[in-house]
């Protein structure tokens, strides 16, 4: 995914961001998601012992991600819509997965299967590197 001109924008703010206060997707989401790919994606394959611990953080922050960029509209009667993930949302989702992707051909670990989630009608990031070889089993964009 190319980056928007929000997060284009926003590269000097992820230099500057705290990786243990990425602050709220909802106050400015380009901003947000580069802090966290920045500053918690890098990390993410430096050390096998690591990578459950990180990976679970990442998945913390793209689940406070998700929350906001998904939103179930009520029809009449009650019923609801089941929910869409917003336009931008869709952009900062595969910006985030793409990243992630990134780090782990960087690596130098080889890893088993990690699976991220993102919004429901979004596929989850399903990776693995084995034999120095990163395999995508899925990427969001595609339905699960």
């Amino acid at each position: 995914m190319a980056k928007t001109p929000e997060i284009r924008a926003a590269k000097g703010d992820a230099k500057e961001a705290d990786r243990h206060n990425l602050g709220d997707p909802v106050a400015d989401a380009a901003k947000w998601v580069r802090g966290l790919t920045t500053k918690r994606v890098s990390d993410l394959f430096k050390t096998e012992k690591g990578l459950e611990g990180h990976w679970k953080q990442v998945q913390q922050e793209v689940t406070r991600g998700n929350k906001h960029f998904f939103a179930t509209k009520t029809l009449p009667g009650g019923f609801t819509d089941g929910g869409k993930t917003s336009p931008e949302g869709k952009k900062m989702i595969a910006f985030i997965a793409d990243a992630i992707v990134g780090a782990a051909k960087g690596s130098k670990i080889d890893f088993p299967l990690q699976e991220m989630k993102f919004t429901s009608d979004m596929a989850w990031l399903k990776l693995e590197k084995a034999s120095g070889k990163v395999k995508v089993k899925s990427t969001p964009g595609t339905k699960k």
